[in-house]
Order: C-alpha cells, then sequence, then structure tokens
C-alpha cells in the first residue's frame, strides 16, 4: 500500500495513507517533491535537479539550496526513508511508496471507458502544480510543456466523454471543459466543443453565449478572431434557434 497520496493538479498536495494532510513549508521543496515524484521510477541525477530548480544559481550554491530542499522533506515527510532514496548520485521516489493523481488520471484514460473516463475527468482539478513558479527558465520550459501536454489529455477525456453520450457524462465534459478554459481561454476547439454541448441540450443562448465569450478572449489576449470552423458553428446555431422560435406552438387539444 503506497505511504503517501501526491496531488500536482491544482498544486501540491501530500496526504498520508490515514488522510491526514502534510504540509510542505517551502515551495522549492513542494517543487522538487513534484518534480520527481513525476519521474518516479526513474532516478535523477543530483547535478541535473539542482541545475534544473535552481537555473541561474553557480553551481555550489544550486546544490546547496537542493540540499536544504531536501532536508525540508526529510522533517516534514512521515517515513521519508521508505519514500525518498537520495544519495550522492541520484534522488529517487520508491514508485511503491506513492501514489499520484497525474499517474493515476494517465492510467484511466489508457483503459479508455466511460466510467474510467469520467473519474480521470474529477481528478483533472486544475493546472499541473498551480502555484508553483520559479525563477529558472529550464524549469519553466519543462512545466509548461507538461502542463500542455496534461491539457491535450483532458481533452481527450471531453471528447471521450461526449462520444459516450448520455446526459450525465456530457455534464461531466462540459465541466470538464469549462475547467479547461479557466486555465487557458484560448482553447478554440474548446469552446466549440461547450457550444456543440449547450445546442444538443437544447441550450442554445448558452451555446450563442459561449460563442461571444470566445471572440471577445480572442481579440482582448491576441488580436485575433475566430477560426471559420467557429463562424459556421455560431451560424448554424442561430439558424436552430431561429427555426425553433419559427415553429407555431402545438396544440394539446383534439382535432375536431
Amino acid at each position: 500500500m503506497p505511504l503517501l497520496q501526491i496531488n500536482l493538479f491544482g498544486g501540491v498536495e501530500v496526504m498520508q495513507v490515514s488522510g491526514e494532510s502534510v504540509s510542505i513549508p517551502s515551495r522549492k521543496a513542494a517543487t522538487l517533491l513534484g518534480y520527481v515524484a513525476l519521474s518516479s521510477p526513474r532516478g535523477i541525477s543530483r547535478s541535473k535537479l539542482a541545475a534544473l530548480l535552481w537555473d541561474g544559481h553557480f553551481a555550489d550554491r544550486a546544490r546547496a539550496s537542493l540540499r536544504q530542499a531536501l532536508l525540508t522533506l526529510r522533517h516534514v515527510l512521515p517515513q521519508y526513508a521508505d519514500v525518498i532514496s537520495a544519495d550522492r548520485g541520484d534522488i529517487r521516489i520508491c514508485p511503491d511508496a506513492i501514489k499520484t493523481d497525474v499517474g493515476e488520471f494517465e492510467q484511466l484514460l489508457k483503459e479508455g471507458d466511460p466510467e474510467r473516463l469520467a473519474r480521470a475527468a474529477a481528478l483533472y482539478r486544475g493546472e499541473l502544480l498551480d502555484g508553483i513558479s520559479s525563477t529558472s527558465c529550464a524549469f519553466e520550459a519543462w512545466l509548461s510543456a507538461e502542463r500542455q501536454r496534461l491539457r491535450m489529455q483532458a481533452m481527450r477525456a471531453v471528447v471521450g466523454l461526449l462520444d459516450a453520450g448520455g446526459r450525465e457524462r456530457m455534464d461531466i465534459a462540459i465541466a470538464l471543459a469549462l475547467r479547461i478554459l479557466a486555465i487557458d481561454p484560448l482553447q478554440e476547439d474548446v469552446h466549440r466543443i461547450l457550444m456543440r454541448c449547450y445546442a444538443q441540450q437544447g441550450r442554445r443562448a448558452d451555446a450563442l453565449r459561449q460563442y461571444d465569450l470566445c471572440r471577445a478572449v480572442l481579440w482582448k489576449e491576441v488580436r485575433a478572431v475566430p477560426e471559420g470552423e467557429t463562424e459556421q458553428l455560431q451560424r448554424d446555431i442561430r439558424r436552430m434557434f431561429r427555426a425553433d422560435n419559427s415553429r407555431p406552438p402545438q396544440s394539446n387539444c383534439p382535432a375536431p
């Protein structure tokens, strides 16, 4: 049984198997733990970690900062020695000692059936390592790439849930799509998915509001206009809306 649950979507949260939260007072120590947990079971050299997390510092200072972060983790993590192996060369986390929400998320997506996709959607609570920032250009480049990769996987969950059908699954897909847009509002394909979902649910006014939001965000952030596919979709939805409004109301009275 894992000794620790490490949640990395939406920040860094460490839980003991008892459910008790473990507070990590140092942001750098939390970042170190998250990075090594994501790399498990592969070990990472001390020199690589020091250069990645303390890029721009002199080598001696970077290694000293790495040692301090490890000391912080030693003080706060229960059964530290069973969780983290840190010798003179490498640092690694024992894969049997931890469970991460990111690892579970990716495994559920591989299995791919609707029930597991719904569980994966619930795990994607926010951006990977949200709130974690660094002055290290190398670390920021890695983090940006990982966030984008996981965001694309979350999109797979949205599409899979919609393909599976059913009102409950569509509601889960909509909630996940909204979380993705809260992270990156420039994802125009996600705006289109939401427009289609709302239209299928008969919420055509919501679908058109989503188009307006997409158009406003694109113009404000990058001075761009929606793609042709998005424009065509909103025209189709408007036609559906007008057609529905123009139909005469059905009478419940029997014909004479």
